[in-house]
């Protein structure tokens, strides 16, 4: 199985190279080891599209792939993408998706406005909890 966050909208929405990075930890054995990653982008939804599709979910149209993290900063890279290239009112998804046999059927949704998406809105987001042992997923949808 196999993790995909996306950005779903009505019209097509530009594409946004990372700017920023970030670092996380990964536990390997009993050691911490930090790994320096690209931060927040918005990119071209295609490895996955074809399994996603598969899934048999209504979407907004328009799909990108979503990197981001429950962070402040990159909550706030987030509101300001969305601020600067969607109108007042627009609604946008934001999906975590899980492709593959395994996953939940059911996505469970909610509903926030753009002044609310924040750290604690990017972690439901990015770590939804398990759905009867298997993986989280979740839809946000966000109104500019």
């Amino acid at each position: 199985m196999s993790q995909v966050i996306l950005l779903a909208a009505d019209r097509p929405l530009p594409l946004h190279e990372p700017t920023t990075r970030r670092i996380r930890t990964v536990r390997s054995g009993r050691e911490t080891i930090p790994v320096e990653e690209e931060g927040f982008s918005v990119r071209a939804h295609a490895y996955y599209r074809g399994a996603v599709e598969g899934l048999g979910l209504e979407m907004k149209p328009y799909q990108y792939e979503l990197d981001v993290a429950p962070a402040r900063e990159e909550a706030a890279l987030l509101r300001d993408y969305l601020a600067a290239r969607c109108r007042p009112g627009e609604q946008v998804e934001l999906w975590n998706l899980w492709v593959g046999p395994d996953r939940a059927k059911k996505v469970p949704s909610f509903r926030g406005r753009l002044a609310d998406l924040d750290e604690q809105a990017l972690a439901q987001l990015c770590d939804p909890p398990l759905q009867n042992g298997r993986p989280g997923q979740c839809r946000l949808t966000v109104t500019i």
